[in-house]
């Protein structure tokens, strides 16, 4: 029998029945053994920024296990089904929510879905606004006010004007990120601005639509000349944090989590209960209404996940 080789690779980029991963130095293609292509439940179990326990025999490399999970980014599966999860990467240092102040608008209900599934994932968040030179100061004031609470840092960025690019290249040096958001907010021009050698491709917004073109068609990381490593993801059409519950998620809110315990019952849901705090710094500076209407919808919909079918 040939001798065997055992090691540990990173998934780079997972495609189909293929991984590419860096095993030694050098990223090959390994095969995902089929038992592991469609999990249990829809759930695809290999991601990329995971760690795989690896074999050589007869100079093939096998899949024999995947290292237990720091942290993951995820969301509720589009289309298979909805209750299904689907990791977008894992093992992150940091997960950059790019949004634009315009051109097109980002919407704040779905920056604040992708902190919450950032937050149920245990990573740690930052907020680019990026276009920024598209913006008054009536923006920016708009900006700050909303996420100051929520979210730290929040780095107004212009791809174009090359505005605050060396703030955002020192926060990601030498740490695995992932850029995440919407088509057109500028993710992938972003990434290129910080490193030109990273050469990812970018496509402008449609005039048709307004909205932003696909670009990126999987997640992938990208080896930055810094020694870290870039994830940039496809352009999220919508983001349904997967696990959330009407019991956990308050924890993904800041601004709620930091007075939770001082409302009157324990399993308060800071909707109308009697001797609830939160609602009593509703469109306050400490919790802006339109990041409180995020909460309710984001609580609505966890109640809908957990009723049986035939509740409905």
């Amino acid at each position: 029998m040939a001798d065997r080789e055992s090691t540990t690779g990173l998934v780079i980029w997972t495609m189909g029945h293929i991984s590419r991963i860096l095993i030694n130095g050098t990223v090959r293609n390994v095969k995902v053994p089929g038992k592991w292509r469609l999990g249990a439940r829809g759930k695809r179990p290999i991601a990329t920024g995971d760690f795989i326990e690896l074999s050589i025999v007869r100079k093939e490399w096998h899949m024999d296990g995947i290292v237990p999970r720091r942290n993951e980014f995820t969301r509720r599966l589009p289309g298979f089904s909805k209750l299904f999860p689907q990791v977008i990467a894992a093992n992150l240092d940091l997960v950059v929510i790019v949004a634009s102040i315009a051109e097109p608008l980002t919407p704040f209900g779905f920056i604040d879905r992708l902190l919450v599934a950032a937050n149920l994932g245990n990573v740690p968040t930052a907020l680019v606004v990026n276009k920024a030179d598209l913006a008054g100061n009536d923006q920016y004031d708009r900006w700050k006010n909303n996420y100051r609470n929520a979210v730290d840092p929040i780095i107004f960025t212009s791809a174009m004007k090359k505005q605050n690019i060396d703030v955002l290249a020192d926060m990601i040096k030498g740490r695995t990120v992932l850029f995440a958001g919407r088509s057109g907010a500028g993710k992938s021009s972003l990434a290129n601005c910080i490193d030109p050698n990273l050469d990812i491709k970018t496509r402008e917004v449609s005039d048709v639509t307004g909205k932003g073109k696909h670009t990126t068609s999987a997640v992938k990381l990208h080896p930055t000349s810094e020694g870290g490593w870039l994830a940039d993801t496809p352009g999220l059409r919508e983001c349904g944090p997967y696990g959330k519950t009407p019991e956990n998620l308050p924890f993904t809110f800041p601004e709620i989590e930091r007075i939770t315990e001082r409302c009157k019952f324990r399993d308060c849901r800071h909707k109308t209960e009697i001797g609830c705090m939160v609602t009593e710094i509703v469109g306050t500076a400490d919790f802006p209404e339109e990041r409180y209407k995020s909460y309710l919808k984001l609580l609505s919909e966890a109640v809908e996940e957990q009723t049986p079918e035939y509740l409905k």
